[in-house]
């Protein structure tokens, strides 16, 4: 599991290495309506307890994001932040109480703020379902879930067309009620993640 996972990893860190960037060759043209505007991988780590059974919570976060400017739909097209709609679909390795992974997909809300020539502020809040392969008194048996997000952080360019995010952010476990037990699991996360920007 950990060598597919790198596998993974590695393929989408090549992807994203060898992905032309346009920034500085688009036309004000190519920037209006809803366009792609970013593509990221990411890791971190995220920790939390267990509430029923005294025990830690541990994951590692590995994730891609397709990054989609979303202005126009809200009338922010003259804004200088910018309003994303990201999709970010992720498989986590699990590592305490037990082995295991989350696996699924966020979309999130970001906002982008600049406050300094390469830095931005970054905002976030995001859903999604997701598999989790553990049992726990919890959430009952492995299986369907969802996870909630929501996180604060910074970008920071690295070149005129990508960018180095780091974040935190707190993430929510829950099958919404979907089955019995649906106590949730909280966990906390650092993230960091590099951007190609378009």
């Amino acid at each position: 599991m950990k060598k597919q996972l790198s596998g993974l990893f590695k393929t989408l860190l090549l992807a994203c290495v060898f992905i032309p960037g346009r920034l500085d060759a688009a036309t004000p043209d190519q920037h209006e309506g809803v366009h792609l505007d970013e593509i990221a991988i990411g890791s971190g780590y995220a920790w939390g307890h267990m509430k029923f059974t005294e025990a830690d919570f541990q994951a590692v976060p590995l994730f891609a994001r397709f990054g989609f400017d979303i202005n126009s739909v809200f009338g922010m097209s003259e804004s200088k932040g910018t309003l994303q709609l990201a999709l970010e679909p992720f498989c986590n390795p699990v590592t305490e109480p037990e082995s295991g992974v989350e696996t699924g997909l966020n979309v999130f809300f970001r906002y982008l703020h600049p406050v300094a020539p390469s830095v931005k502020l970054v905002g976030e809040i995001g859903s999604g379902p997701m598999y989790l392969s553990i049992d726990s008194k919890e959430q009952g048996d492995a299986g369907f879930n969802f996870l909630n997000q929501f996180g604060l952080g910074a970008q920071v360019a690295v070149s005129g067309n990508s960018a180095i995010t780091v974040g935190y952010r707190f993430r929510h476990l829950s099958n919404a009620g979907t089955s019995e037990p649906n106590r949730g699991i909280n966990s906390n996360a650092v993230v960091l993640s590099y951007s190609l920007l378009y």
